[in-house]
Parts: C-alpha cells; sequence; structure tokens
C-alpha cells in the first residue's frame, strides 16, 4: 500500500456548503466567472479542485480524464440552460428569472455530486506538487486567475 494513499469523506453536502461560502467571496466569484466565460473553465471542478487543495490531496495524474468526462453528463445541458436563460432575461418576469436561476443552481448540484461520485472512486494521496487549482487554470491558459485561488481558506476549509 502507498504511504501517501490517504482516505477522504466527501460528500455533496460538504462541497455545496464549501463552494457557496467560497463562491460569496467577492474575488472568487469574479475570477470564477472570469474562468467560465474566457477560458471555457468548468467552475465545479474548480471549486472541486480548491476544496481538494484545503485538505493538502490529489488524484493521479493519470485520473484527470476521468475527472473531466464525468462532467460530460451535465455539462452540455448546463451550457444550453445558461444560454437560454441569459436570452430571456429582459424578456420575462423579474420572479420567473430568479426561478431560472434557481433552476440552474439545481443543476450546478447535480454536476456537483457527479464530481463527488467520481472522487469518491478515485485514489487520493497526500498532494506533495502543486495545487490543483494552478494546475486546471494553467490547463485552461489562464494561469494569472490563480492569484484568486491561492489564499488558503481558514474559515470553511473543514466543511
Amino acid at each position: 500500500m502507498n504511504a501517501n494513499r490517504i482516505s477522504l469523506s466527501l460528500t455533496l453536502e460538504r462541497l455545496w456548503q464549501f463552494s457557496l461560502q467560497y463562491y460569496g467571496v467577492r474575488e472568487v466569484k469574479d475570477a470564477c466567472l472570469h474562468l467560465q466565460n474566457q477560458y471555457k473553465g468548468n467552475v465545479n471542478l474548480l471549486l472541486l479542485l480548491k476544496w481538494l487543495d484545503e485538505q493538502n490531496v490529489c488524484f493521479r495524474e493519470q485520473d484527470w480524464h476521468k475527472v473531466e468526462e464525468c462532467l460530460g453528463r451535465s455539462e452540455t445541458l448546463l451550457h444550453s440552460y445558461r444560454d437560454m436563460r441569459r436570452k430571456i432575461k429582459h424578456h420575462v418576469p423579474e420572479t420567473l428569472y430568479r426561478e431560472s436561476l434557481q433552476f440552474e443552481l439545481q443543476l450546478e448540484k447535480q454536476q456537483q455530486s457527479d464530481l463527488v461520485d467520481c472522487i469518491n472512486a478515485l485514489k487520493l494521496e497526500l498532494n506533495h506538487a502543486e495545487p490543483l487549482t494552478l494546475r486546471y487554470c494553467r490547463q485552461l491558459g489562464g494561469e494569472a486567475l490563480y492569484a484568486s485561488f491561492s489564499e488558503p481558506v481558514n474559515d470553511i476549509a473543514n466543511l
């Protein structure tokens, strides 16, 4: 058995609460939206990677494709819905638009559920290399955004 291999209990609720609080930081939210809109990054994946960074764990390099593949089921639906919501924003009553935002949040939560299932099926190890969030930003060509994600999350890391 690998001495670096660890066991970690990640639940959807733990990741969701972490995400809500972390994303609630203005600089983080702005950087996430920039990553999504300018670099075609996935915010839920970034939030998961940040949670793993806070735990000082990572998955194996050869498992990156598995993590990205698990997004496939929900990514197309989420993109299509998000585009539609943006188009109707000025053509529907505010209450209906707010309902559409709530539905989009449910789609986001489902995507996080898929990510949690995927991570829980992988072998995790202590991270002795660079943070996963840095690797992801670099992979997308948005390495400069990493500064917004690099600070430790003191109050919410143990969620």
